[in-house]
């Protein structure tokens, strides 16, 4: 995705990765204050050690990136020693500037090795220790209005800034929240006249209702569907095994069936057992293609299914413990085949499945492969993901059984798993991260933030849109991404992985498209190019006009700024003929007013690209240019790709 923001020293993937603790810095503990893991510590592990013993590289088998794997340390033994920083082994490597290691690693100052040594001899203490636990904000197991959800919400942020000493950033104002808010809950931009109407309103609830509007519409189904459609398998890439093979109409089809879903009032316990026990044919029930996709070469696969539903819908990573007990997140080989053993008599391809063929020769059992590491040829039972081993009563499938026991109100991966997903999709990081590896070593950043909303969740029978209705009205969606001028760059960041900024993001691609649309006013908006067209960076057009666009505009998820086809969309944007075209809307705003004067032409470009009013600055700008133009309607064509162009409108803030 194009955009100016400058690349960030640290790598967004890993800050990401950092699990339960937030990256959160003033630059050094306040005199007479503790010092505290998230506030003065992490940040420093984070710029000097997490290359070597982090997400990536784990050398020596340390990985520092929690408090719990700090203490069970490496192959070397345990890292630290509360309340001794002379017994432990990290600050003894430290302390002789033997960490970090290489020649061209920058030792630790002199007040970075106090702040880890004083840090550890009182006891490691973290800001969640310090902080009010939210279970008591809200009680019962009843739904509450999402008002008082959001002040809970807020409550319980508010305490965790407040205990790190940060004060969070200021809400934003309503120009920046109504783009905001009809990204997320629409997928689009809004029109000119829909920004207007927002930004003229003197409603002291208009930000509510805005929310609630939004979710009332089928659009917030159908960015939500593809959403999760991308999870599955991500247009720009392959999906595991099947090398390029998937249909992409057909996956397309099942995010907008999910769409379709939710915008009937489905919920996601609903959704969820309809993806996970149908049968039949693909034109009847698109959301056949989901066995498929994380299947094998096409085909439905029990092991590919296990690590794909404990991934999407329990937030568990079982990969490893395909092949062998996975020593990490403490999954055994067993719970996984047991998992498997569900879906062992489902098989189909990408255009149907059917019961009764498969990996298992009998219902409720399924021999380990050949092709793991150990225990291959025993046999497995199913069995539910930590807990009993599943009494099969002579159905053929199993699914059902499985479907049922992970969509109850009590079962302790289903709610937390989308709360995670659904903050990390608000927020651009989950509260546990990856969102995917709940798990002892990775724990949360706000464990009574994801206890409580996972509560909630359960509480309003999995509605959706109840969870996105309670988050948005907070304050913590709603303050600005602007940072406050002055301050160091940690403390800034601390800011944003403590929740207590809005992050700035960069648009997807099916947003992107979508406002592209909006903005010239072409539902039919077709960006691909020629056979030989090098004015777009690409050679020749792939697929369709969805596909194409896709394919260039997708963005690395491990990090917003690794762009996979920077080139490709800078040419796009800047070159594409479509894109230096005529605006459709923008032909039937001035039919529609014949008499609008260049400023009311301007401030309707303004609106329906960057959803707000020009400055007096850019107003004046933009005047003269249209002014001094030979051709007035080719002025304001330069006007509307000039503002496409700029990163505020390629950027969510």
């Amino acid at each position: 995705m194009i955009s100016d923001l400058p690349r960030r020293a640290t790598r967004v993937g890993l800050l990401l990765g950092l699990g339960c603790l937030v990256v959160v810095s003033c630059g050094s503990a306040h005199a007479g204050e503790e010092s505290l893991l998230e506030r003065d510590v992490l940040p420093i592990l984070t710029k000097n050690c997490m290359g070597c013993h982090g997400g990536l590289k784990q050398e020596g088998g340390l990985d520092l990136r929690t408090m719990p794997s700090m203490l069970k340390g490496g192959e070397s033994g345990p890292a630290i020693v509360k309340g001794s920083a002379a017994k432990s082994e990290l600050w003894k490597q430290v302390a002789s500037d033997n960490m970090p290691s290489g020649d061209d690693r920058e030792k630790l100052s002199a007040a970075d090795k106090s702040l880890i040594k004083a840090w550890i001899d009182a006891g490691m203490p973290t800001v969640s220790q310090r902080q009010k636990d939210v279970d008591t904000l809200l009680s019962g197991t009843k739904r509450h209005e999402p008002k008082r959800v959001a002040a809970a919400i807020d409550e319980h942020l508010g305490g965790f800034l407040k205990t790190a000493g940060l004060k969070p950033a200021a809400i934003c104002d309503d120009a920046a929240f109504l783009r905001r808010a009809w990204l997320d809950l629409s997928g689009r931009v809004p029109t000119a006249e829909e920004a207007a109407k927002f930004l003229d309103s003197k409603d002291a609830d208009r930000r509510a209702q805005l929310i609630d509007g939004l979710l009332g519409k089928p659009g917030f189904g159908k960015q939500f569907g593809r959403t999760w459609r991308e999870w599955i398998c991500p247009p720009e890439l392959p999906s595991g095994g099947n090398a390029g093979t998937q249909p992409y109409a057909q996956a397309k089809a099942l995010g907008d069936w999910m769409g379709r879903r939710l915008t009937e009032g489905a919920s996601w316990a609903e959704i969820t057992r309809e993806i996970l026990t149908v049968t039949g044919e693909i034109k009847k029930s698109p959301q056949v293609i989901f066995y498929s996709l994380v299947g094998e070469g096409g085909k439905t696969s029990a092991d590919g299914t296990s690590r794909a539903v404990a991934s999407l819908f329990m937030g568990v990573q079982l990969h490893c413990a395909r092949c062998h007990d996975d020593p990490y997140r403490d999954w055994s080989q067993r719970e996984h085949w047991g998992l498997a053993a569900f879906f062992g008599r489902s098989q189909g391809d990408f255009n149907k499945i059917e019961v009764g063929k498969g990996a298992s020769k009998k219902p409720g059992e399924i021999s380990i492969p050949g092709s793991a590491f150990k225990n291959s040829g025993q046999t497995v039972k199913a069995a539910f993901l930590r807990g009993a081993t599943y009494e099969v009563k002579g159905a053929d499938d199993l699914r059902p059984a499985f479907a049922k026991w992970l969509t109850t109100a009590e079962n302790p991966f289903f709610a937390r798993s989308l709360v995670n997903r659904v903050w990390f999709y608000l927020f651009a990081r989950g509260i546990v991260n990856p969102i995917d590896d709940f798990r002892e070593l990775n724990p949360p950043s706000h464990p009574g933030l994801i206890k409580m909303l996972a509560g909630e969740f359960a509480a309003a029978e999995f509605d959706v849109k109840h969870l996105f209705r309670c988050v948005c009205n907070s304050q913590a969606y709603q303050r600005t991404s602007r940072f406050v001028t002055g301050g160091d760059d940690r403390a800034r960041q601390a800011l944003t992985t403590a929740f207590g900024r809005m992050p700035m993001r960069l648009m997807t691609a099916d947003m992107l498209f979508d406002s592209l649309k909006r903005a010239y006013g072409d539902e039919k908006l077709d960006l691909r190019t020629s056979s030989g067209d090098s004015t777009t960076g690409m050679a020749a057009p792939v697929g369709d006009a969805w596909l194409e666009f896709q394919r260039r505009f997708a963005i690395n998820e491990e990090d917003a700024t690794d762009f996979t086809h920077g080139v490709a969309q800078m040419l796009t944007m800047i070159n594409h003929p479509r894109l230096l075209a005529r605006s459709k809307a923008l032909d039937a705003f001035q039919k529609k007013t014949p008499e609008a004067q260049v400023d009311a032409t301007l401030e309707w470009l303004y609106l329906s690209t960057l959803s707000r009013r020009p400055s007096q600055l850019e107003a004046s700008e933009a005047r003269e240019f249209v002014k001094n133009s030979p051709d007035t309607n080719s002025a304001y064509d330069g006007v509307l790709w000039m503002l496409v162009n700029r990163s505020e409108f390629l950027l969510v803030r």
